[in-house]
């Protein structure tokens, strides 16, 4: 699997490509606390086309930044889809989701499609998460899993010496996921002994880090666009009054729901497979 680095202005980014020659690229967008390779699956599955698959600032072996924000996470990416000479497929998750958002909403007809699952908009209004108005459900349990993470992160990742002394302390922090899926459990700590310890302590400490006004930014999305969610009760986070506000300013957007978590593609990945062989195939 080739890797490579691309300099933007602020940070170095590491991403993956394959050798295919092709117009039409795809470009994978990992969520918070994700890494590149979270796509292999996926990756080999569409391996005709053209593959970029880049990891996030602050996250895997990509360099780190000094403040974690939609926009900060969002420019260097940004200049990287720029730089590509194809027309542009997006493939986002979670924060990689809102990413893909950001970066369709300025880049016009480069990008052709996008495909968004359970991007963070469990909120409409900024405000109600800075002032800690946690009336509604959803958004206190997100805050309340951003602290957790900073807290628990703060105090056991300057402890790590190798991946396995992170291996070992994610079992304390998350061992439903040693119990469901071990292995997925493991690559979530390897990824997070690369990570900068600030993507958590960021989230912790700012609790609108997420936050973007999607429905306007939907306005100048020019991409035949799929927003992918998971079930709110179940642990997903796109909420159907946002959605609905971005589908219906975007000129050709469908929304589709599945009753899994915050990872669609994961617990329905042949749904997930068709869903954007379809995409890109229309």
């Amino acid at each position: 699997m080739t890797e490579n680095t691309f300099k933007s202005k602020n940070v170095d980014i590491n991403y993956f490509s394959n050798n295919v020659d092709n117009k039409t690229a795809i470009l994978f967008i990992h969520g918070w606390q994700g890494g590149w390779e979270v796509w292999k699956t996926l990756i080999d599955a569409f391996s005709v086309y053209k593959i970029y698959a880049v990891d996030l600032p602050g996250h895997n072996k990509s360099g780190h930044l000094k403040n974690y924000d939609i926009n900060t996470y969002t420019s260097p990416i940004l200049e990287f889809a720029e730089s590509l000479k194809e027309e542009l497929v997006i493939v986002g998750h979670s924060l990689g989701a809102s990413i893909g958002l950001q970066i369709s909403s300025k880049l016009g007809s480069k990008i052709t499609h996008q495909l968004l699952e359970d991007p963070p908009w469990f909120s409409e209004e900024k405000g109600k998460i800075i002032n800690n108005e946690l009336s509604d459900e959803l958004i206190n349990n997100q805050v309340i899993k951003y602290q957790n993470g900073s807290n628990f992160f703060t105090e056991h990742k300057p402890r790590w010496r190798t991946v396995l002394d992170a291996i070992y302390s994610y079992q304390i922090f998350d061992p439903e996921i040693f119990k469901t899926n071990p292995f997925w459990g493991a690559i979530r700590a390897s990824l997070a002994f690369h990570h900068d310890i600030k993507i958590w302590q960021n989230a912790g400490n700012n609790n609108d880090w997420a936050w973007h006004d999607a429905p306007e930014l939907a306005k100048n999305v020019d991409a035949k666009t799929y927003l992918v969610g998971g079930n709110n009760k179940k642990g997903g986070i796109m909420l159907d009054a946002i959605a609905s506000k971005v589908s219906s300013n975007i000129g050709d957007c469908e929304i589709y729901r599945f009753d899994t978590g915050h990872n669609v593609r994961f617990e329905k990945p042949k749904e997930y497979f068709n869903l954007l062989a379809k995409l890109i195939g229309s």
